[in-house]
């Protein structure tokens, strides 16, 4: 979608707008929708009635039905979405590598605690907005993007390798102490 400027541009200029109604003058979502709805019925009324004016004729609303297809294919396209969630949930979980998990967490953290400092509706704004640019800034620095983040994935290879060490080694340590003899125990067999 954000590769058709206008529809992109549409859909900027309407989340700003709600934005703003919602958010700097203060309303609440069910007002704002209630205006929405009193708008669109106004609107339909007023084309009705132009229209019989001019025609003589009641307009046909036979094309308002929404087909079973759509249906169908929105239903379908929930059931899959969730499954590839579910999947996704259950990767990450159970299979992948610690760095995938570890990145999935702090995600998740750093959600909740953006989440804590504000609100749905801002949420929900930015999430638009980081939706409709993200795919443009990832176009056109692809490149570096992969670039730092091959580089990120190595250092913390190197990181996890070297703290596995380090713990094996602390472990062997302790082993090695709970293992071994102590002094005390040669006094008293050798008395």
């Amino acid at each position: 979608m954000w590769r058709k400027k206008r529809v992109s541009l549409g859909v900027v200029a309407t989340a700003t707008v709600l934005w703003v109604v919602m958010e700097v003058y203060g309303f609440n979502f069910i007002t704002v929708a209630s205006w929405i709805g009193i708008f669109l019925v106004s609107s339909l009324f007023t084309w009705a009635n132009i229209y019989k004016l001019i025609y003589k004729e009641e307009p046909s609303m036979s094309g308002l039905g929404i087909s079973e297809k759509t249906v169908t294919g929105i239903a379908n396209w929930i059931r899959v979405s969730g499954e590839e969630a579910m999947r996704w949930v259950f990767k990450v979980g159970a299979q992948s590598e610690w760095y995938v998990f570890a990145a999935a967490v702090v995600g998740l953290w750093l959600l909740s605690v953006i989440g804590s400092c504000s609100d749905l509706l801002t949420l929900l704004y930015t999430g638009t907005m980081v939706g409709m640019s993200a795919p443009v800034i990832w176009m056109k620095y692809d490149d570096k993007i992969r670039e730092h983040g091959e580089r990120l994935q190595m250092q913390s290879m190197k990181f996890y390798s070297t703290m596995k060490k380090n713990v094996q080694n602390l472990m062997d340590k302790v082993k090695d102490k709970v293992n071994s003899p102590t002094k005390e125990m040669k006094e008293k067999k050798v008395e």
